[in-house]
């Protein structure tokens, strides 16, 4: 049974975001029936934490990549060393810009010859350099990308273009996310009863995620008298703190908040409508998938990957990035149907999830992948 390390550069505790949800979909998946896993990522990480969760050869190593921490990489090589020649892995899967810089100076340094691949988990442009046509092209030995508008942005006009790339799309466990009626523990948690309406979001509060524009918005929905409605947002402390002030400069008083729970379901269920409204970065949001897997209808900017998952007027809205009027006229729009139609969207949204993003077809999709690396490696799976 051919050996795959997995790697994630992220420090993060507390979920660990995407990174984190596609480390586990593969670390619960029947791939574990043809390969043999392995970690390796910052101790005490939510994938480090991730790893250990599932039983496999768990093994804690940094990935500086700062031009400043000089030192910290060449103890992070020698480490990377260390891991190899105690658990032998035939495949290098890495996850993350940093730990690819430490994964290729290491091939080089020891002239290691081992097959790796890298997964691109979030839409960036790789400049065309030396060191970027020497890493991307000569040292990796596939590319992932999880959905096609995120791989197309990512290969702009003038920017590098990785070879043996293959766009396999995220999925989400459609039977563990599933509609559910709202949990009564929650409705009294939050303070909430079953009719109030409730727009929320459960992708977090970072800088690319304006949580200050859905805030934006439904102050100004509210202004031109809009029916009540509460907000859910999920966030670390000082997330929660920050978006606190702006609440009450915009005299918001129906903002609720959660902070990061194992597991989430209970929260989410008294959700009628998510939102995502990422500007940059997000390459699909597993938030939103899992979000419509559980019968929530969307509102959801129009960047990148994003407008693979909601199909406008159907199953959601689709907005301008950045647009306050374009939400505010989408949060009005979903107060103003009726119930049945709301149930409607909500059915449209759950039956894509299981057409389109069940996670057995990004199972099948990496299998294919690393059979194909392998084989390419003239080393059968």
């Amino acid at each position: 049974m051919k050996r795959i390390l997995l790697t994630n550069f992220h420090p993060q505790q507390d979920g660990g975001g995407g990174h984190t949800r596609y480390v586990r979909t593969i670390l619960e998946s029947d791939l574990r029936k043809e390969f043999e896993f392995g970690v390796a990522a910052p101790e005490g990480s939510a994938v480090w934490a991730t790893g250990r969760t599932f039983g496999v050869p768990t093994f804690a190593c940094d990935f500086p990549g700062n031009l400043k921490e000089i030192p910290q990489m060449i103890g992070a090589v020698r480490r990377f060393e260390r891991i190899y020649c105690e658990w032998g892995p035939d495949l290098v899967h890495v996850n993350g810009s940093r730990d690819q810089a430490i994964v290729v100076l290491w091939k080089r340094f020891y002239g290691r010859r081992l097959p790796s691949v890298r997964a691109h988990l979030a839409v960036r442009c790789i400049p065309n350099n030396f060191y970027n046509r020497w890493s991307y092209q000569r040292m990796v030995d596939g590319h992932i990308y999880v959905g096609h508008s995120a791989r197309n942005i990512s290969w702009a006009e003038g920017f590098l273009r990785p070879p043996r790339s293959r766009v396999v799309p995220v999925g989400v466990d459609v039977g563990f996310w599933q509609p559910v009626p709202k949990d009564p523990a929650y409705l009294g948690k939050l303070g909430l009863v079953p009719a109030d309406f409730v727009f929320g979001s459960h992708a977090g509060m970072g800088w690319h995620k304006p949580t200050d524009l859905f805030l934006r918005a439904a102050a100004l929905e509210l202004q031109r008298g809009a029916r009540p409605f509460k907000i859910l947002l999920k966030g670390k402390e000082h997330e929660i703190q920050e978006c606190q002030r702006l609440a009450r400069r915009l005299g918001l008083q129906n903002v609720l908040y959660v902070r990061h729970e194992p597991d989430p379901r209970g929260y989410l269920s008294v959700i009628d409508v998510g939102f995502i409204l990422s500007e940059s970065i997000e390459a699909i949001s597993f938030a939103a998938r899992e979000l419509m897997a559980m019968g929530k209808p969307l509102i959801s900017s129009n960047y990148a990957g994003l407008v693979e998952n909601v199909d406008d007027g159907l199953n959601g809205r689709l907005v301008e990035s950045g647009d306050v009027e374009g939400v505010a006229e989408a949060i009005g729009w979903f107060l103003d149907l009726d119930p049945a139609a709301l149930d409607r969207l909500g059915r449209h949204a759950r039956e894509k999830a299981e057409r389109v993003f069940a996670v057995d077809k990004q199972i099948q999709g990496l299998l294919r992948f690393y059979r194909d690396v392998f084989d390419r490696a003239g080393l059968a799976s």
